[in-house]
């Protein structure tokens, strides 16, 4: 699934590439955002010529990419690892309110995923834009939705002496 070098990088260089990963995945979500805007667009006569050609263009190469980088596999992958309770246990011992952005997960997430991938590299692959899709996937759906309300201490009940 990952490049076998990416097993043996650096956590620094890994986490660099997580980053840029989630750079990439960024761009992609504007480069969609920006077809559609297209298509919806009335540019006149100049849109029904131009229009058509475009758009498929942007298609296409949307495709392209993502089959070229794997996304709809890995995104499966992310949904499979983020479903199982015990990973879903220790990501959310690391995030909290404050944590909107995908780059502010993976920052907190990267290392817990890298401990995951060195114990047993089945449960968790060494693959950067995984983690980087991990990381999008938690902040998109907002990581109280995901974690859940954290559950608050019980207090003890005293009784009063009479």
């Amino acid at each position: 699934m990952a490049e076998k070098s990416e097993k043996f990088l650096s956590f620094d260089k890994f986490k660099d590439k997580v980053y840029k990963h989630i750079g990439f995945l960024q761009s992609m979500e504007e480069f969609e955002n920006s077809a559609q805007n297209l298509s919806n667009s009335n540019n006149g006569c100049f849109g029904i010529l131009i229009e058509p050609l475009v758009g498929r263009f942007f298609t296409y190469a949307n495709k392209e990419s993502q089959k070229q980088m794997k996304i709809n596999e890995l995104t499966l992958k992310a949904d499979e690892i983020l479903a199982r309770r015990e990973i879903k246990d220790l990501l959310c011992e690391k995030l909290d309110a404050t944590v909107v952005l995908p780059i502010d997960a993976a920052y907190k997430l990267t290392p817990v995923l890298y401990g995951l991938a060195l114990e047993d590299e089945e449960k968790v692959p060494f693959d950067s834009m995984l983690f980087a899709i991990i990381s999008k996937k938690i902040t998109g759906q907002s990581v109280e939705k995901y974690c859940g309300e954290k559950p608050k201490p019980k207090r003890r009940e005293t009784k009063a002496k009479k």
